[in-house]
């Protein structure tokens, strides 16, 4: 079936879905005449396409004239009669010469019938009937277009230039044709006209300009990035930098929108693709600026989680509702978050009296499920007493939790913290890292492991990191995950030297390992961040080199981008 065709059935579809009342009672409120487009319509949908044809041919002659031709269109299309439509549309164009539906649909079915030449007489003579139109060169381009006939296409929107002196009416086949041609720029600047009037195409404008090389990306952005600031261009450019593999660009490119509900709306569902792919700190920014124009327990709730997931516990006690209103829905929707941030900010004795506040409200699985999380807290504190016993009063269910996996893994337990996390339920990039550790060291039991681990839940960020490397000079296996752990400690809490100096053994000592490529990336990253771009873009090359089939080959394409345009021509 044709792509029009399968559009045409779509929305015919989604119309004869609706409740049964509703197509009764256009039938009911329908002329005489057109009873017989109703009808057709309802076998169609039936699938009796041979019964439905006769009715929709003689509906085209009632004031249901041009949506009848087109359910003609569609079961001929199923019938393989596309052949019949012509001498009909002869007829029908003759007596109104002015619908364009009339046209389009001629092209298509001489299209159809692989009559290129009747096509090509077809549309000249619609220019001749409509010398000031736009849309004959709109419907024959984009005939082409799907055909892949590029170069046709440019020559129909060249002779619409020539005799309307503009192509503002055809930005989108213009924008589409010009990617088809490489012409990448050309094509965003296109785009960016389209959108401004049909928003609704900014992922097909991501989808076209998506293979764009990256010798042309930065051009593409100053296009969308230009002013006028409009929305629909600014989410076409977000699309396509996450489809580049940058979504915190794709965040800068709609951060500056003017305050109002279309960009609320751009923030909030920017802000729904990085927390699917856990990008908390970009999605918590897009809350917030959507929070800051619609204030709505929903988002509210959603930029709270992502700023948790983000590590800023305060931030989301700050932007959760207030603990107050309805206590049963407080306790199902806002407690827990409360819950979650007193236990990251090491305040487990506050969560208990929190949720001792609001226990008669929940159920046991709830009540279980926060008494775990506040073990969390009394880790943090130090007192595992009270964690085990906090975890002990849910029963069974905390001898099997994520917590418990943890609580085995702080004593060193590898063995019970391998079978306990591997089944969790929570997904952190602690706990992937912890994962991909203990499958890697096949031993029982590393106390010294455990002990590093503790002191980083703990929120001892030296003692963690000290703790590392000790525990991976003793382990020669994982020595250097280990060491990219604690270099990843030193580096966020701005020990750049002693980051530098593990990154350093990491390359060079262990170059055969799963951590080398992701060592010399972090180490290009801190030199960038640092304003040392000639630097980084030398590891940065090196890694690419070195590691070609490496998984993060795009982050680190995408780093040598930043490091170019950071670093000025030679004069």
């Amino acid at each position: 079936m044709c792509a029009w065709v399968r559009v045409a059935a779509t929305v015919l579809v989604l119309l004869l879905h609706s409740p049964l009342s509703t197509l009764h009672a256009l039938q009911a409120q329908a002329p005489a005449d057109t009873m017989a487009f109703y009808k057709a319509l309802d076998l169609e949908a039936a699938g009796k396409y041979r019964d439905a044809a006769p009715l929709f041919r003689t509906a085209v002659h009632t004031t249901a004239a041009v949506n009848a031709l087109l359910g003609l269109e569609r079961v001929y299309a199923e019938l393989g009669w596309p052949d019949s439509l012509v001498t009909l549309l002869d007829t029908l164009i003759t007596q109104n010469p002015h619908e364009d539906t009339y046209r389009t649909v001629q092209l298509r079915t001489y299209q159809t019938l692989g009559r290129d030449a009747d096509v090509r007489r077809a549309f000249d003579v619609w220019v001749h009937d409509a010398p000031t139109s736009a849309t004959p060169y709109r419907e024959y381009a984009r005939l082409l277009l799907q055909r892949n006939q590029t170069a046709a296409a440019d020559s129909v929107l060249a002779r619409a230039k020539q005799s309307l002196g503009t192509t503002s009416d055809l930005s989108l086949e213009l924008a589409q044709t010009r990617a088809a041609q490489g012409q990448w720029v050309p094509s965003a600047q296109a785009w960016r006209v389209a959108l401004r009037s049909a928003n609704y195409l900014e992922q097909a404008a991501a989808y076209a300009l998506a293979p764009a090389p990256s010798s042309v990306r930065d051009s593409i952005r100053q296009t969308f990035l230009a002013p006028p600031i409009d929305v629909g261009g600014r989410r076409a450019l977000a699309d396509l930098e996450s489809t580049w593999g940058s979504p915190a660009d794709g965040w800068n490119a709609l951060e500056d929108l003017p305050p109002d509900s279309a960009a609320a709306d751009a923030w909030s569902e920017f802000a729904k693709q990085a927390e699917a792919e856990e990008r908390w700190s970009i999605a918590r920014e897009a809350l917030e600026s959507a929070l800051r124009w619609r204030k709505t327990p929903d988002l509210s709730v959603r930029a709270a989680t992502a700023a948790l997931n983000a590590g800023d516990p305060v931030a989301a006690i700050r932007l959760a509702p207030p603990m107050q209103g309805d206590s049963a829905t407080v306790a199902h929707d806002y407690l827990p978050l409360h819950i979650r941030a007193l236990a990251a900010l090491a305040r487990p004795a506050d969560a208990e009296r929190l949720m001792t506040a609001y226990d008669r409200f929940l159920n046991p699985a709830e009540h279980n499920s926060l008494t775990r999380t506040i073990a969390w807290g009394w880790v943090r504190t130090g007192d595992m007493t009270r964690a085990r016993a906090a975890l002990a009063a849910t029963g069974a269910d905390g001898d099997s939790s994520d917590a418990a996996g943890w609580l085995a893994l702080y004593d060193g337990n590898l063995k019970t913290a391998r079978a306990l996390l591997r089944g969790g339920t929570e997904s952190t990039p602690e706990l992937a890292v912890a994962l991909g550790l203990i499958a890697r060291l096949k031993a029982d039991t590393a106390r010294a492991i455990g002990h590093a681990f503790l002191a980083l839940a703990r929120g001892d960020s030296a003692g963690a990191a000290s703790q590392f490397v000790a525990a991976g000079e003793r382990t020669p296996q994982v020595r250097s995950l280990l060491f990219l752990i604690a270099a990843r400690i030193q580096s966020a809490t701005g020990h750049q030297p002693q980051a530098v100096a593990l990154w350093t053994r990491i390359v060079q000592a262990d170059s055969a390992t799963p951590e080398a490529p992701q060592a010399e990336l972090d180490w290009a990253r801190a030199l960038r961040a640092s304003g040392n771009a000639a630097e980084a873009g030398k590891h940065l090359e090196h890694m690419i080199l070195t590691y070609p089939e490496s998984a993060l080959l795009p982050q680190a394409r995408r780093e040598l981008e930043l490091v170019h345009g950071a670093i000025p021509p030679n004069p």
